[in-house]
């Protein structure tokens, strides 16, 4: 269990600066966001339009109320779909309220998240077979783990949500990343002698 939360808060610490270097410094995400022509405008639509802390969705699904027939239903769900074909298509995470970008609680939430995934990254290691292997294996482990989760997160949010082609790639890349070099150090911690798996 020391060995696990040892490799945990290094291979936390390893995805935390390989955060800061792929976001801040190297240009992987350059254009992953752009900004609105309009944004004032939008803004006083969102302002006036969204109350709540929520995701909205562009256009919106929508809502059945008591009493509509099937008639009625299949109509309001055409419709939809013809202004989801017409477009534009969209998907808006927002906060009412403004916040510091670089909070120091929001830095410390980051850094513990990546702690506790790198601890149960090295925990999964632990319980396999790759622990008892080379220290390449147990790398390429780590790092298979973020190609399961750029596939379950990244590519599932690129076919069902539309995400652009350049931010997942630039997502993927980012995670699996991170996750050959959180590997370096989970992977020289969390072993298993083989003698001791062969028993």
């Amino acid at each position: 269990m020391k060995k696990i939360l040892l490799a945990g808060v290094i291979g936390g610490i390893v995805l935390f600066v390989w955060g800061w270097l792929v976001w801040a410094v190297l240009p992987l995400h350059e254009g992953d966001f752009k900004t609105l022509g309009n944004e004032e405008a939008v803004v006083d639509v969102l302002r006036s339009s969204a109350a709540e802390h929520a995701v909205y969705a562009v256009p919106g699904k929508p809502q059945e109320t008591t009493g509509m027939s099937t008639e009625q239903r299949k109509a309001m769900m055409d419709e939809w779909a013809k202004k989801h074909q017409r477009g534009p298509v969209a998907l808006i995470v927002y906060s009412p309220t403004g916040t510091d970008p670089m909070m120091t609680a929001q830095m410390i939430l980051g850094l513990l998240i990546m702690m506790i995934t790198a601890a149960m990254a090295a925990w999964f290691l632990s319980r396999s077979t790759a622990a008892a292997s080379g220290y390449i294996v147990r790398v390429i482990f780590c790092g298979m783990l973020g190609v399961f989760a750029s596939f379950v997160v990244h590519l599932m949010y690129w076919n069902w949500f539309y995400f652009p082609l350049n931010y997942t790639t630039a997502m993927v890349a980012d995670t699996i990343i991170g996750w050959l070099l959180a590997g370096l150090v989970i992977g020289a911690i969390v072993k298993t002698p083989r003698s001791t798996a062969e028993k």
